[in-house]
């Protein structure tokens, strides 16, 4: 199996029942596009020892300006549970795994999400990753994933790994002076799924209404430390 990770397996953290960042697919920014179509010799260390947070081992200093990472690193730090770009920090930022649901990497995704996500060769590629890593708590960068989940020729094979359902998602929009997004929310048996906006591509987006939902999702990451031995 060919793994379909932004960063390193930390055995005992991220190997499994870790916490699963899940987005829809790679991204290859307009900036990136520009950089690898001039011909510069641009820096890669494929050997490299990174975490989620601080991919500059493999990729250099620019792996610090994208915007997706650092939306969520942010994130992070609204929830009460900041990350170290420092190194490979501590035994929290090894417990995240980044991964997407497809295996394609592009700008945007051209046609309908569903029709994207659904293909058999991207769900495949999604459940291998679901059966090899068993996340405990799968935080999906893109509202739309979590309605795609529920579509049977995934839940089906999603719950044989992580345990049923009893309920479909719960959506909850929260008071806010800006654009109100719905937050999505799902437990299996031995998962908790929790649905965001697209951190780099949705309009209107405000970390401030992210922050809302820290008394729920960083609760989730609370236990999952503590299952994890993790004290901060």
């Amino acid at each position: 199996m060919e793994l379909n990770i932004g960063n390193s397996i930390f055995p005992g953290m991220n190997d499994k029942k870790g916490l699963m960042v899940c987005g829809y697919e790679w991204g290859f920014s307009e900036a990136d596009q520009k950089l690898f179509e001039s011909g510069e010799d641009v820096f890669f260390d494929k050997n490299a020892i990174t975490t989620f947070s601080n991919k500059s081992p493999a990729h250099g200093k620019r792996a610090l300006t994208w915007r997706y990472d650092k939306r969520i690193v942010k994130w992070f730090e609204l929830w009460n549970h900041p990350l170290s770009r420092e190194g490979l920090g501590g035994d929290f930022e090894k417990l995240i795994l980044q991964t997407n649901w497809c295996n394609t990497q592009g700008y945007k995704i051209q046609e309908s999400y569903y029709k994207k996500l659904i293909n058999q060769n991207q769900i495949k590629n999604f459940i291998s990753h679901i059966e090899y890593f068993q996340p405990s708590l799968i935080l999906f960068m893109g509202s739309e994933i979590i309605n795609i989940l529920q579509d049977p020729l995934v839940k089906d094979q999603f719950e044989k790994i992580l345990g049923c359902s009893e309920k479909p998602p719960i959506k909850i929009q929260k008071p806010f002076s800006g654009r109100q997004f719905k937050i999505g929310f799902q437990e299996f048996e031995n998962c908790q799924v929790v649905s965001l906006p697209h951190p780099s591509s949705s309009r209107g987006l405000k970390d401030e209404y992210i922050q809302k939902f820290e008394p729920e999702i960083g609760v989730f990451i609370t236990e999952l430390k503590r299952k994890k031995g993790i004290n901060s």
